[in-house]
């Protein structure tokens, strides 16, 4: 055996190995679960929510339970956002927030996978609503949130969903930093939002940045060219991932869009 057939056969050996690797420790990629409890932190207008899932217990908080009844706003964040940092900002709206944290995250037990984490949502969903059963329900994904949403606003009726700097797939994504990978038969977790897309039959807000370098633009765009049903759009130039909702423009355009199908739904 030459050297160089030996190279070539170590060479593919160690590549084999890092595809296995990769197969098996795929989550520690993607999900980047923040540490931080926050018990006892939620403070006035708050109260604790929890739901055990059998092989995971959900804890999070309602924001302004008040008006439960009225107008229900649930959060999805992204893979590495520890939610309880958006209580403040939601608090002023007259709206009852949820914001329940994914398995494996803060104060949420378990392991986190797609399919887990898309049955809570759905499972949280169906609990509170069952419990408050609130006239409207708007659902907020911010970036691996964005694919939750889909997901249950493609499986739920909702009044709308803002999707924030969103992507159309978790494997487009994975593409673009491992070119070199075969990505669709190594990926466990693929957040296919555009796939659920036809399924989806609410307005959807669409906010994305043009500065964005985790999800750069044209992966919002491209599931943007594939929303069939109602959709807005609010683009920010200037706006990076992280920033995006620092902008003015970021909160007026979504209160408008929650208004604006609060005032449709009313009219006779």
């Amino acid at each position: 055996m030459t050297s160089t057939v030996q190279f070539f056969l170590l060479a593919l050996l160690l590549y084999l190995l890092l595809l296995l690797v990769l197969y098996w420790r795929q989550e520690s990629l993607l999900f980047f679960p923040p540490a931080a409890r926050h018990e006892g932190e939620g403070g006035p207008g708050v109260v604790e929510y929890r739901l055990d899932r059998g092989d995971a217990v959900l804890r999070g908080w309602l924001v302004n339970p008040a008006y439960a009844r009225e107008k229900l706003l649930v959060y999805y964040g992204g893979n590495a956002e520890d939610i309880f940092f958006n209580i403040d900002e939601f608090s002023d709206i007259q709206a009852a927030s949820l914001f329940v944290p994914y398995r494996g995250y803060g104060p949420s037990s378990g392991r986190p996978g797609e399919a887990a984490l898309i049955a809570d949502a759905l499972a949280v969903l169906d609990e509170v609503r069952g419990r408050y059963q609130p006239r409207q329900t708007f659902l907020f994904g911010r970036s691996l949130g964005s694919g939750v949403a889909c997901a249950v606003a493609a499986a739920r009726e909702v009044s709308g969903a803002v999707l924030i700097t969103p992507f159309d797939s978790v494997e487009n994504l994975a593409r673009r930093s491992y070119p070199w990978l075969p990505v669709r038969l190594l990926l466990r977790h693929r957040f296919a939002s555009i796939e659920r897309l036809p399924h989806i039959t609410c307005p959807l807000l669409v906010v994305y940045g043009g500065q964005d370098r985790v999800v750069p633009p044209r992966y919002s765009e491209n599931l943007l060219r594939h929303i069939v049903g109602d959709r807005e759009v609010l683009f920010l130039p200037r706006a990076d991932h992280a920033t995006i909702d620092l902008f003015p423009e970021y909160w007026q355009t979504v209160l408008a869009f929650i208004n604006r199908q609060s005032d449709a739904a009313e009219s006779p």
